[in-house]
């Protein structure tokens, strides 16, 4: 087995990118989801790693998509499925309606693709999750072929570094609107047959007396992949007759570069970042917005600056990356751009205003830069309704702390009803329940303290401290839990009802803190 030259070169691009990673013991074995069309490719492709699966501690499962997009779609499904019967291996089955692609996306092709990377990713995922692995891992039987026509289609349509490095042996998956995060598990997309020809493919099947499916689409003139396959490859062939080998080795150079590519563009990228401005997104969110200078970013090789905008783009919630032009318009106008500018529209509902020396790229209805002062953006408004306030603990939200201590009113500082500092406040303890820090909300009224109990309305409060329209949706404000009235309006009023009396005995200390300066 180890002489076969399929075996062998799928046993050196294992070697090399580590596909399959070993079980945590030899009693654990890593589930894998073999994408199988009944295609020559992927008989090969789980033949293959049938004879490997004992050695590397790997479960597989066979899984196919039926698009219901040919006639002979029914008996695709049928002579996999006996496949995975006669190899007794699992066999899962989906079937998706034509129709519904269209809803993906306009374009057909690139809509089957989807729909089937997201049964794959799904159903890998279950599977990790039933058996305890740390990997969802999928495997697709991509061959050097395919690698030399996915270049090939790259250049024709134009295309930077990372598309001319073609497919990599191994790419990490999130499922749609998902951040890179922790709490996401990513899976695990693997190539085992990317450094092999199709005549070697070919030559194993007939080795093994195995039988495939012929797929009458892959002769569809229509699609610009098979006008690739069949008219300018065979062309470019008889200039150079190893031309296979020479554009997977082409694309292996290029992905080495791509990793050093963007290395440097990660370090501009950290560069270029605003430390106090970025702060930290809850658990698996993104951040609302990524704050950049822009002498720094100036300063920047063109690349350089293209590469930092793709990663603040990546960094945030956006459905799809934006195109090149997208970037390079981004580009161009924050280079010429004189004072202050924007909204530029990015992609995705995402925009970039220029408030120099800084530039924010955020979502349209997201403020571009983060007040100095606390302040509950749409991320934390999209979490929390309102969270509890205890003194066992502070409460952090965006960059600041939210301290509550009680204190005897004798403990009270000599001066505290003349502080400086308006983002604290102390009230009668035994006037209040169990308080929230909350939000605004629309017909709130509010009984500030000064005017003798009277009420007035929230909104007509804001306009009298001429506070900005922008800053009152994310306004932090502390109410009672019991009767959910307004304590206080964080840094501009305490409410009348919680004053501190000649009766009060004991006090409650509110105090908004910037996270790393140190409390009372």
């Amino acid at each position: 087995m180890s002489q076969d030259p399929l075996l062998r070169a799928i046993k050196e691009i294992q070697e090399r990118y580590g596909l399959f990673p070993a079980p945590a013991s030899q009693d654990e074995a890593l589930p894998v989801v073999v994408g199988v069309s009944g295609g020559a490719d992927s008989v090969c492709l789980l033949h293959a790693l049938m004879q490997l699966a004992p050695q590397w501690g790997l479960s597989l499962h066979v899984a196919h998509l039926d698009h219901g997009l040919r006639p002979n779609a029914r008996k695709d499904a049928e002579f996999v499925a006996d496949l995975a019967a006669r190899w007794k291996l699992p066999f899962h089955l989906e079937q998706v309606q034509a129709r519904s692609l269209f809803k993906l996306d306009n374009n057909l092709e690139a809509a089957a693709r989807q729909a089937r990377y997201a049964f794959l990713m799904k159903l890998a995922q279950k599977l990790a999750a039933e058996q305890g692995s740390a990997y969802a891992t999928v495997a697709v039987a991509h061959t050097a072929h395919d690698q030399a026509e996915t270049v090939l289609m790259h250049l024709l349509r134009g295309s930077g570094l990372h598309g001319l490095a073609g497919m990599r042996p191994v790419t990490h998956l999130l499922p749609p609107g998902k951040p890179a995060d922790a709490s996401v598990q990513s899976v695990r997309l693997v190539r085992p047959l990317l450094h092999v020809s199709r005549t070697d493919v070919l030559r194993y099947l007939n080795d093994h007396g195995l039988t495939w499916r012929e797929d009458p689409s892959n002769q569809d003139q229509h699609f610009l992949r098979n006008r690739v396959r069949h008219d300018l490859l065979p062309r470019l062939v008889t200039i150079n007759p190893n031309l296979i080998a020479t554009l997977t080795r082409t694309a292996l150079i290029l992905q080495d570069e791509a990793i050093r590519a963007d290395r440097l563009d990660q370090e501009a990228f950290d560069q270029t970042l605003i430390a106090d401005e970025n702060l930290p997104a809850p658990p698996s969110h993104p951040p609302a917005r990524v704050v950049m200078d822009l002498g720094v970013f100036r300063s920047l090789d063109v690349a350089s600056q293209r590469g930092v905008l793709r990663l603040a783009a990546s960094s945030l919630d956006l459905a799809e990356a934006p195109s090149f032009q997208i970037i390079e318009n981004l580009r161009q106008q924050l280079i010429t751009l004189e004072g202050a500018g924007g909204p530029f529209s990015l992609a995705d509902g995402y925009v970039c205003t220029v408030a120099p020396p800084r530039f924010s790229i955020h979502a349209q209805e997201e403020l571009p830069f983060q007040p100095h002062h606390p302040f509950l953006d749409r991320r934390w408004r999209a979490l929390y309704t309102a969270v509890s306030l205890t003194s066992d603990a502070p409460l952090e939200a965006n960059g600041w702390r939210l301290i509550c201590r009680q204190l005897p009113v004798e403990e009270l500082p000599p001066h505290w009803q003349n502080s400086s500092d308006p983002w604290q406040a102390y009230l009668d303890l035994h006037r209040v329940s169990e308080l929230l820090l909350t939000t605004p909300r629309p017909g709130q009224r509010f009984a500030p303290l000064g005017m003798g109990g009277r009420h007035k309305s929230l909104g007509d409060f804001f306009t009298d401290e001429k506070t900005p329209t922008a800053l009152r949706s994310g306004w932090p404000i502390v109410i009672d839990a019991a009767s959910t009235a307004i304590v206080w309006v964080c840094g501009l009023r305490l409410a009348h009802h919680v004053r501190i009396t000649p009766a009060t005995k004991e006090v409650l200390h509110l105090q908004w803190l910037r996270r790393e300066e140190k409390g009372p």
